[in-house]
């Protein structure tokens, strides 16, 4: 009987070439045009079927159907890329200007493929369904979203479970990295603007300086952090971008500020949100100015199935050995939409090492220089394969 390593060796090597394709060709959420088209193609090559959701040309879907009747796993991988300029000097870098795979969804996207083509090959041994779930925009938090507003999560057959990975370069290549709970932060937009009365730069006591005013109030709202929110609740709240003012001797009208709050808890979560409002509204209040606060729901956090992540961890130790399971202990502050899937199954995502002797593969995420051992490919692929066979028969 023919075993997951031994398809996973013999196809790996094209699915390195379909990672680079994809590498030197990335595309921004919701304009995967040609990367949905090569997942379409390739997919047709192994015998599958693939299709896009109403309202959503790059998505993809599609379904294996086992031999044996059984349960269904959805496995779903993201396929967008950053607008960032690559400077890996990789022979495969990017040839669209200003964009790049620096997360590693060229990865994610090569190594569901080589999944799909795996499963499809042993489906005389599956029992139940495979969900192949191709997702765009990840990076713009939403793609999970429309996806599912577009009926994907009641589709038959409906998924029992859900599985995905996604790259670590904290963890060395030919390992994953599995924990239980808690594994990505919720994150949520806050926008705030800071409105007082502009005036000449020699004058401010005729202005209510929204600047000194926002000076302020960035201090007070980290105080939030420190000394409202417990401390067994981690929560992160950073302000990226503030604008204001077009001439250093001209107090402008209004200040904007825009930043990003991650928790894990629900309950901090909303907390936090009514106290950046209390804190804005009494802090510029006291320096006679008003403050006008827009917090934009993000994605929930990430919380991963216990019993989900037990069979990851056994898959794994069954295709790349014990030795190369990491149970880490502290979940990430970064978020994935993939938790959105999690409402509607129970589910876990996974991380896949990246890191090797190159100190550009340790460089961490997001980052133009960043490059990933394609070895994750053939080690996520065997990991969610064995997972699939082994839960479709439970």
């Amino acid at each position: 009987m023919t075993t997951v390593n031994e398809l996973i060796d013999q196809y790996s090597a094209q699915a390195i070439e379909i990672r680079r394709k994809i590498h030197a060709h990335p595309e921004l959420g919701y304009e995967e045009y040609a990367t949905s088209n090569l997942i379409l193609n390739e997919l047709a090559r192994y015998g599958i079927v693939g299709e896009q959701l109403p309202g959503l040309p790059t998505s993809v879907i599609a379904v294996i159907r086992g031999s044996k009747p059984g349960k269904t796993v959805g496995i779903r991988e993201d396929i967008d890329a950053l607008p960032l300029t690559e400077e890996t000097g990789l022979a495969f870098a990017s040839q669209n200007v200003e964009l790049s795979h620096a997360c590693g969804h060229d990865i994610h996207t090569a190594a569901l493929l080589l999944t799909a083509r795996v499963l499809n090959e042993l489906k005389s041994e599956l029992c139940g369904n495979v969900r192949l779930i191709f997702q765009p925009a990840e990076e713009r938090v939403t793609g999970a979203k429309k996806m599912i507003e577009a009926g994907l999560m009641t589709l038959e057959p409906k998924c029992d479970n859900i599985i995905g990975v996604h790259v670590s370069p904290e963890f060395p290549a030919g390992s994953i990295g599995v924990i239980k709970g808690a594994a990505n932060a919720a994150t949520d937009a806050v926008s705030i603007t800071v409105k007082g009365s502009g005036g000449h730069g020699a004058h401010p006591y005729r202005c209510v300086d929204p600047i000194i005013t926002s000076a302020y109030l960035l201090t007070q709202l980290q105080s939030i952090i420190s000394r409202e929110n417990p401390a067994l609740q981690p929560a992160v709240l950073t302000f990226g971008m503030i604008h204001g003012g077009t001439a250093m001797n001209i107090i402008p009208s209004e200040v904007k500020l825009e930043g990003t709050l991650r928790t894990f808890s629900e309950e901090s979560r909303h907390n936090i949100w009514e106290a950046i409002r209390r804190v804005s509204k009494s802090c510029c209040e006291a320096m006679r100015a008003e403050a006008d606060v827009v917090i934009e729901e993000g994605v929930p956090a990430l919380i991963n199935a216990d019993e989900v992540i037990d069979r990851i961890a056994a898959a794994a130790e069954k295709t790349i050995g014990t030795e190369n399971v990491i149970w880490y202990e502290k979940p990430s502050p970064g978020s994935d939409d993939f938790s959105r899937f999690l409402d509607f199954c129970p589910g876990a995502q996974f991380r896949v090492g990246t890191g090797n002797d190159l100190p550009e593969s340790r460089i961490g995420l997001h980052n133009p220089k960043n490059i990933f051992d394609e070895k994750a490919i053939g080690v996520a692929a065997a990991v969610m394969a064995q997972y699939t066979l082994d839960f479709c028969k439970m």
